[in-house]
């Protein structure tokens, strides 16, 4: 799963499942008070804080096959259904089944048990044996009790051990009627989600999806809502015919029934976990794209996304060839499906074999996608899911990092394979950065936590990646991928703990690993090390002295390969050293004095290095050093010296002819921390870029820095009118920007020719500049551009419409924005409802500061003896408006 905390950590970081609702840690403090004997003082015993275990919760039933029939009241916001479930006791004979069913009206619960029987058929004069069929009874004497969201059924008898019986419950789930939950990652835990039900808001379309991690699928279906549990499905939805539907599996059988009404049979007969049955329905174009061995891949979007769906998810057979390929175990099941709604509460979500992902993080055109694809790294993290999460999924959620550690991994493998190592590091540097601002410190593998969601951190997703990028540099990559292979191998259709996959390591590699797990996944922190050096030139050595520096009383002491490159003549020889103590020398051969010694050259280690080196060993490390992070550390220690004719020279270089384009573009953005003197030559070095930079982005950010520090130059002005002809819109957006800044007017002229574009990178700047100098003419734009708002992007351009708004003085034109913001407070998430109800609350405040204005104007003129007719009617119709935008505030608030 992507959240939307993770979203914005890669500026592009989450759950003990049972059949009772989810519980707070429970601390029992025990205090004992001093005592006092004469002279003597007997001091109280330490404060003991006790956390609650969160273990795995007990199999005492397993599921075996979950068929659902269901309908949507869609003006009601709920669904009818009927669950039918096989089940067996785990082990042990049972009369009593617990399931997890919040906030439902039980209607009816019967229990079946099981018989079977012999098929004969007569041919000739002859009996044929032709196996067995079975057939259920209904179970007399059985009953339920339904209480604190949890389903209590008495079976009627005891149930043998393995004995499969069916329970069928009718029910109607209210998920809007739920008590309010959520967290900072997952923000509501309603499960099912009805959105724009009545179709009031029409700059959205109507739609259902549902949401199950960590226990929300329990609101919209009775089950066992644990992550251990598995099941195979069919899911029957009965809904309009104009409605596309999509659910795991295969749709094997839509039936048209005589109310207008259509019925899709979705079925998958591969066992999974119920957090990750989904289910979506809505006028969504299904686009199909190229098979993956014989299996469909296909891509469900709204209307005006329907010719750029190929472009959003156009890499997915590829990732999935890629994937099964890397992994050696096939993709596991019948499609793969990819589906984007909106008001989604997280990010994205993979459910099997049918990911949904949150708009906001996918929608592009096939113009915008010039400057990048913006879902890439979130389309491959959830694929990769469907491997570690969903073929193997992580037994408990303390054990969250079985699932989300991977699939984090997987960006990083998906950006090696497809845009290279310079690519995959800079996405793994960024997606440290968000581990190691991070305040606290706890375990990746938890059993203490409070709630499930605080399993969703940047310890699970950002550190999880890191230590899987350690281990694989720890065994090398033959023995990682192989020990992948068989943990899922080992594991498929089942769930696991993080001993597993140690196990599946030390069976591949013949090792004990528990060195590298313990201190990894079952303990805290990082290693912090202090590193010198000195070279002995007479015995030709290098003397590494390494310490570690963290507290050794609350973290471990690190077990660490680390590779060392020693330069000579400028070829690096490499030395492997396995840091085991808190402080070591190591004695390292070089062939004469070292240019530069590269501690851990492989860049592989999450750890605080202190390691100094000088303004000549940087500018060298740049220049040979091959890895991202080799040439990023040397750059950023050295971009407060650019008073330094080396270091200016090597800037200069960086920003236009280094390798990767990411590099490229933090280099241009350190350009005018030179000296004064060296500003035209700055100035150049931007115009070159811009003219001769293959990627938009970079010439994007050449012409913004351009336009910031040479704003008035007769030249850069020049350069902003000829780049609106450009087909980025990233280059488009800066120069219409910088033409609005330095000419309103000549602003409101150029905005015209791209009024029609659906490009967020010049639609922010034409609204912004309406915002401030537009009229009534300027709200068609706004209209028309309010469907493609999505995500945390629409309460700022709902803001700018109100703006626009607030400079009008016809209260007939202020009305119709007003009115469109009333029309988007209904039924809307929590970013649209703010900027909705902000903006009516503005356009209200407006009109009284202008009633406030024309009382004082009557006033005057009153003193002066003047005729206020003309004022008291202007008086009259702001008073009317402010009443009529304040009663609309007051109805939305």
């Amino acid at each position: 799963m992507i959240t939307r905390i993770t979203i914005a950590i890669a500026a592009l970081t989450f759950f003990t499942a049972t059949c009772t609702p989810k519980k707070k840690v429970v601390k029992t403090t025990i205090e004992e008070p001093a005592i006092t004997l004469d002279t003597i003082n007997v001091m109280a015993n330490p404060t003991i804080v006790k956390e609650t275990y969160r273990a795995s919760n007990p199999k005492l039933h397993d599921l075996i096959h979950t068929r659902l029939d269901v309908s949507f009241d869609w003006a009601n916001s709920r669904l009818n259904g009927k669950a039918t479930i096989r089940l067996k006791p785990h082990f042990y004979p049972t009369r009593t089944l617990y399931l997890n069913a919040r906030g439902m009206d039980i209607k009816s619960v019967t229990v079946m048990e099981v018989g079977v029987f012999p098929i004969n058929k007569k041919v000739g004069t002859k009996i044929i044996d032709s196996g067995v069929e079975e057939k259920t009874t209904v179970v007399a004497g059985s009953s339920y009790k339904y209480e604190n969201d949890s389903l209590k059924i008495d079976l009627g008898r005891v149930v043998p051990g393995n004995e499969p019986y069916y329970v069928s419950i009718e029910y109607t789930a209210k998920p809007n009627e739920l008590k309010s939950g959520g967290s900072n990652a997952i923000s509501s835990d309603k499960g099912l989600y009805f959105i724009n039900p009545t179709g009031e808001n029409t700059y959205k379309m109507p739609q259902i999806w549902t949401q199950g991690e960590t226990q929300s699928n329990s609101a919209w279906f009775p089950t066992i809502d644990s992550p251990n549990a598995k099941t195979t499905q069919e899911i029957f939805m009965t809904v309009g015919e104009k409605y596309t539907t999509l659910s795991n599996g295969l749709l094997v059988d839509t039936k048209k029934n005589a109310d207008g009404t259509k019925t899709d049979h979705w079925k998958m007969d591969e066992a999974h976990a119920p957090y990750l049955a989904m289910m979506a329905v809505g006028m969504f174009k299904k686009v199909v794209g190229e098979p993956w061995n014989g299996k469909e891949v296909s891509y469900y979007v709204e209307k005006e996304y329907e010719p750029h769906a190929k472009g959003i998810f156009g890499d997915t057979k590829e990732m999935i060839d890629f994937y099964s390929t890397r992994l050696g175990v096939p993709y596991a099941w019948p499609k793969y499906a990819q589906i984007a709604v909106r008001d989604y509460v997280s990010g994205a979500m993979e459910n099997t074999s049918a990911t949904l992902h949150g708009d906001f993080a996918v929608y592009q055109t096939t113009r915008e996608m010039i400057d990048g694809k913006k879902g890439e790294d979130i389309i491959a993290h959830e694929l990769f899911h469907q491997w570690f999460g969903d073929l193997v999924t992580s037994e408990s959620w303390s054990n969250l990092p079985l699932n989300e550690s991977f699939a984090t991994y997987g960006e990083y493998m998906w950006e090696e394979f497809k845009n290279g190592r310079d690519a995959a590091d800079q996405h793994h540097y960024q997606s440290k950065q968000g581990y190691m601002g991070s305040t606290k410190e706890v375990n990746l593998i938890r059993f203490n936590y409070e709630e499930r969601e605080d399993m969703f951190d940047a310890f699970s997703y950002n550190k999880g990646g890191q230590v899987l990028h350690m281990l694989r540099k720890a065994v090398g990559d033959d023995a990682f991928f192989a020990s992948l292979k068989n943990y899922l191998e080992t594991n498929k259709f089942k769930s696991a703990e993080i001993h597993n996959l140690r196990l599946a390591f030390e069976e591949v590699t013949g090792e004990d690993m528990n060195w590298f797990f313990n201190q990894w996944f079952l303990n805290k922190g990082r290693p912090r090390l202090k590193v010198k050096q000195k070279y002995n030139a007479s015995a030709g050595l290098v003397e590494l002295e390494v310490e570690q520096t963290q507290d050794l009383s609350k973290y471990p002491l690190y077990k660490l390969p680390v590779d060392i490159d020693i330069y000579v003549n400028g070829k690096a020889d490499r030395t492997r050293i396995w840091i085991t103590e808190a402080k070591q020398t190591f004695t390292l051969k070089a062939g004469g004095e070292p240019q530069l010694v590269n501690f851990d050259a492989e860049r592989q280690l999450l750890c605080n290095l202190d390691y100094s080196k000088t303004s000549n060993e940087y500018i060298f490390q740049y220049k040979n050093a091959p890895l991202y992070e080799d040439r990023l550390e040397a750059l950023q220690k050295l971009d407060d010296k650019m008073s330094d004719a080396a270091t200016w020279a090597l800037f200069k270089e960086a920003a236009t002819n280094d390798k990767f384009a990411g590099m490229r573009s933090y280099a241009i953005g350190k350009l005018t921390s030179a000296p004064q003197d060296k500003m035209p030559e700055v100035k150049q070095t931007l115009l070159n870029i811009y003219a001769n930079d293959k990627k938009t982005k970079i010439r994007a950010k050449a012409l913004s820095i351009l336009n910031k520090k040479f704003e008035k130059d007769a030249d850069v002005l020049e350069l902003n009118n000829k780049a609106l002809g450009e087909a980025s819109y990233a280059i488009c957006g800066e120069a219409l920007e910088a033409i609005a800044k330095n000419d309103p007017k000549m602003g409101m002229e150029k905005a015209k020719g791209f009024e029609t574009e659906t490009g967020k990178d010049v639609i922010f700047p034409i609204a912004d500049l309406y915002s401030n100098h537009g009229t009534e003419a300027q709200i068609p734009f706004f209209q028309n551009n309010l469907k493609y708002m999505t995500g945390f992007e629409i309460s700022g351009f709902i803001g700018m419409y109100a703006k626009l708004a607030k400079r009008l003085s016809n209260s007939a034109d202020a009305m119709i924005v007003a009115k469109d913001l009333e029309t988007l407070s209904k039924g809307a998430n929590r970013f649209t409802k703010y900027g909705a109800v902000k903006g009516i609350r503005d356009i209200a405040a407006a009109w009284e500061g202008k009633e406030k204005a024309l009382k004082a104007k009557i006033e005057a003129a009153k003193v002066e003896k003047k005729d206020t007719s003309a004022f008291e009617k202007e008086l009259g119709e702001a008073t009317e408006m402010k009443d009529a935008v304040t009663k609309m505030y007051n109805s939305v608030k």
